[in-house]
């Protein structure tokens, strides 16, 4: 009997834990300052009381600009123009809810990178604005350790052997960078006012190096094809963040603009919306997966929330949360909640097999075959 007792006390205790309902991601705001070479971040409040910052990295670094967050693959990544590289760093969350890293890897090489961003399968995407290129990193290479970034779109010029895609006037300076796993998405610092102020091309896979006789070098196989204008609201833009269907994107004039990812059935670039307009020097911005638009000012040294009312596509008033010197480029990070799913479940599978055995030990059946 106090087996019985015991086991349906473990069954209750494992109901309770399971039965606690939705208990939402722990979310992070990472945050990159360009100017002493570190990242940090904050833990998110739904209150908005967010927790002081912390550092994250405070070596290794120079300069590092745009940040992306493959949360699939639980990787900070990080474009450092003065390193001439993209590099990772695996994330974990500590027993105490602190955030950590790993060793740095390098991801891409020789390259002049300062905005990145990563798509579903894990390819990677980057922008060297001295070379008028967008690079891939793909998922292969990532898993192979490959860090030669192969061009994916290239301004390419009379005598250009570098297999590059010539983008027809669609890159200009590249900047910001973003991806649906469908289309790639860019911002052009020069000429955006007739090349193009947000950039959006059709992701195609690349064609098997070598075979049939032609060319070994998968660099020269396309990557992106159908450039087409979104904005050309300004000559350049910095940051690009995408939240649903609406590309934001920031601006030297102090604001923050948005426009619709699709292509207006006319041929012509989307209607331009302005989101914020009281900001000081904004640049990278990242989208928390619900109603806030996070935007990086590096005059005003921290990160500026624009909630609710920018996925509506109207203007608002921005509020800073986070006040981190320099700030330059921003990342959203979700703590992975399956190792709480599991362990709910295995409690629950325990306390029911426990219950079934002590139930059998304790059946006449049971006792008639131990006499």
């Amino acid at each position: 009997m106090l087996s019985i007792r015991l086991a349906l006390l473990l069954l209750a205790s494992a109901v309770q834990f399971c039965s606690g309902g939705y208990v939402p991601p722990t979310k992070y705001l990472i945050v990159s300052n360009a100017r002493n070479g570190t990242i940090g971040y904050v833990k998110l409040s739904r209150t908005g009381q967010h927790s002081p910052v912390r550092i994250l990295i405070d070596k290794q670094l120079v300069h590092p600009q745009g940040i992306a967050v493959d949360q699939k693959r639980q990787l900070l990544l990080i474009a450092d123009s003065e390193l001439k590289k993209v590099v990772s760093y695996g994330l974990l969350v500590r027993e105490d809810g602190s955030l950590g890293v790993d060793e740095q890897t390098p991801v891409a090489e020789d390259v002049e990178a300062r905005w990145v961003t990563v798509d579903g399968l894990g390819n990677v995407y980057l922008t060297d604005e001295e070379q008028g290129k967008v690079f891939k990193i793909s998922a292969r290479q990532m898993l192979d350790g490959d860090t030669e970034a192969r061009p994916a779109y290239a301004e390419a010029g009379p005598g250009d052997s570098s297999g590059g895609v010539a983008a027809g006037g669609a890159v200009s300076a590249p900047g910001g960078i973003a991806t649906d796993n469908f289309h790639v998405f860019w911002t052009n610092k020069e000429q955006g006012e007739t090349v193009g102020t947000v950039m959006k091309a059709l992701q195609v896979p690349g064609r098997a190096s070598g075979g049939g006789g032609g060319s070994s070098n998968a660099s020269a196989s396309p990557q992106l094809q159908s450039p087409k204008a979104l904005a050309k609201n300004l000559a350049k833009a910095y940051g690009l963040c995408l939240a649903l269907d609406s590309l934001f994107f920031t601006g030297p004039d102090k604001r923050v603009y948005a426009v619709k990812t699709t292509t207006p059935s006319s041929g012509d670039e989307g209607v331009v919306t302005v989101v914020a307009s009281d900001l000081e020097n904004p640049r990278g911005c990242a989208w928390d997966g619900e109603s806030t638009v996070f935007v990086a000012d590096r005059s005003a040294d921290g990160v500026f929330a624009i909630s609710g009312p920018p996925l509506s596509m109207t203007e608002a008033s921005s509020t800073k949360v986070v006040h981190f010197e320099g700030a330059f480029g921003v990342a959203v990070f979700s703590s992975d909640r399956r190792s709480s799913a599991a362990a709910a479940s295995a409690a629950l599978w325990a306390a029911l097999l426990a219950l079934s055995s002590a139930l059998l030990a304790s059946s006449p059946s049971a006792g008639a075959r131990r006499m």
